[in-house]
């Protein structure tokens, strides 16, 4: 080398990671250009998680904060009836004043789709649950958000605040993904094999109502419930009844072991009830006398309030629910009594080619048969999909162009079926929302533009509450409440006042109300 020439102080490469080094650091050390941040600690707790799970995709980000509104957990029974032995009971706390309905959820959003109807056996059960008496049951049946109760644990969260609650509602008898959780409610679980279409052992379609089944025969496999905060009074645990069916144990707060047979003459669904003083923990366990399949408990309290199911499961479509045993889902569901059947697919089908199509259309009207035929008084809501974003040519987030095809499908399903609907595309913003909410601060969706964050997933649920709100409230005669900034509305003569009311604004959960009123209906 010439001694003229200088030597660069770094070798080009070496140059050149720096640089990139330097500029992948300033959106971090510079708090103005966040939004230029490659990763975030809500990117990275996803697949983190999704290591200790099965399947390998990952699906969400779950975080367990309080409730946004407070839980209102209805007062136990005085002297109640119990089978199974239980150590001194919890104390129940003081039920929290009723957050008032105008409060409950969006002001705006999108409106609940329901020309028929459809709604008005679920409503009135509502309005006696509103008036003091009842439980209503809602099984939201979903995909990997309601895995971790996402969307599902607030608009549980803000039902039953309003309304007041009657216990935390459906749980599955193990963790089939590492995510998998429920707000209010720990989880622990090991020794079981799972079974469900969405894995290679199916157990021929035996999988309970949410479509995933467990199976043990040592007694060392082990699932333990405890709720966080409420107690529970009444138990159910489900399991599938078949030839040579092993024992399983259930064991309340620590208390006496009771023994539950699963032999039966042929497959069906069987049921464990109990009513107990109020308690906390539930844990089961095979006995070792043979194999047991279970399916989950239902954890539930007197009302009068509101259960809401988190019936999620990863990678679920419509597909999978009609690949589970006809006989047995339906003998599930109508075993768990729900008054409102909520149905929120369609994130995944918009990957799969010939989605949607006339198969599609046809498998949604065979499972909202099999619903109609195991509870036909309940009401049944289609929920369409959330947003889907994909990266366009220039780069920008676009929305998948599958995602409104499946939106109208679903849309005509429901009024060839006499269901009610909800867009959740439309009410969450339509074209270009997860572009949208990857842009905001916070992030409201993950950087695959599919699953929300949980601040994202807690907006979806005010939307669709708010949406349900407004519902009900129209079919009881009333004005839905304003949104923020709007004028507020003249109050209505005394002459216009629905019976029993004088003029003013519409009573709200847990104000007296006149005994004689009459039950609205369409």
């Amino acid at each position: 080398m010439d001694a003229g020439r200088l030597r660069p102080l770094l070798p080009r490469r070496d140059a050149l990671a720096l640089l990139l080094a330097a500029g992948f650091a300033l959106p971090y050390a510079v708090p103005s250009l966040s939004r230029f941040r490659a990763l975030r600690a809500e990117d990275l707790a996803r697949p983190v998680r999704s290591l200790s799970g099965r399947p390998s995709v990952p699906l969400l980000v779950f975080t367990d904060p309080e409730p946004s509104e407070p839980q209102s957990p209805a007062t136990p029974p005085a002297e109640p009836a119990a089978s199974v032995l239980s150590p001194a009971a919890p104390a129940a706390p003081a039920e929290p004043p009723r957050i008032p309905l105008s409060r409950l959820g969006e002001p705006s959003g999108g409106e609940v789709e329901d020309p028929t109807g459809e709604l008005d056996r679920f409503f009135e059960r509502l309005e006696a649950v509103r008036r003091g008496s009842g439980v209503v049951r809602i099984s939201h049946f979903g995909d990997s958000p309601l895995t971790g109760d996402l969307i599902s644990g607030e608009a549980r969260a803000r039902l039953q605040a309003a309304f007041g609650s009657a216990g935390h509602g459906f749980v599955l008898a193990g963790r089939p993904w590492g995510w998998y959780g429920h707000r209010g409610l720990s989880i622990a679980s090991s020794g079981w094999r799972f079974l469900s279409p969405l894995f290679s052992s199916g157990n021929g379609g035996h999988c309970g109502l949410a479509g995933v089944a467990f199976a043990a025969s040592a007694p060392s496999a082990r699932t333990v419930l405890r709720l966080e905060k409420e107690a529970f009074t009444r138990l159910q645990v489900s399991f599938l009844v078949r030839p040579g069916g092993g024992t399983f144990v259930v064991s309340v707060d620590d208390g006496r072991p009771e023994e539950v047979s699963t032999a039966g003459l042929e497959r069906a669904t069987g049921s464990f009830d109990r009513e107990v003083p109020p308690a906390r923990s539930l844990a089961l366990w095979p006995k070792g006398d043979g194999e047991v399949v279970l399916y989950g408990a239902v954890l539930e309290r007197d009302g009068p309030g509101v259960v809401y199911d988190a019936l999620g499961a990863n990678g679920a479509s419509v597909h999978f629910l009609s690949l589970l045993d006809a006989a047995g889902w339906e003998s599930a569901l109508s075993l768990r009594g729900s008054d409102l059947v909520v149905v929120g697919l369609g994130t995944n089908e918009s990957g799969y080619a010939g989605i949607p199509g006339p198969r599609y259309e046809r498998e949604y009207a065979e499972v909202i048969g099999r619903v109609r035929r195991a509870l036909p008084l309940a009401s049944v809501l289609l929920m369409a999909p959330m947003d889907r974003g994909t990266r366009g040519e220039t780069g920008e987030v676009v929305t998948m162009p599958s995602i409104p095809r499946i939106v109208e499908a679903q849309r005509r399903v429901a009024r060839a079926n006499g269901c009610a609907f909800f867009d959740t595309f439309a009410a969450m913003g339509g074209e270009g929302t997860m572009g949208r909410w990857f842009a905001t601060e916070p992030r409201l969706v993950t950087g695959d533009f599919t699953h929300t964050t949980k601040t994202g997933s807690d907006r979806v649920a005010r939307v669709f509450v708010g949406a349900l709100t407004r519902a009900y409230l129209s079919w009881r005669g009333e004005q839905a409440p304003p949104a923020p900034g709007s004028p507020a509305p003249a109050p209505p003569s005394p002459a216009s006042a629905p019976d029993g009311q004088q003029g003013g604004a519409p009573a709200e959960p847990g104000a007296e109300r006149p005994e004689d009123q009459k039950a609205p209906g369409r």
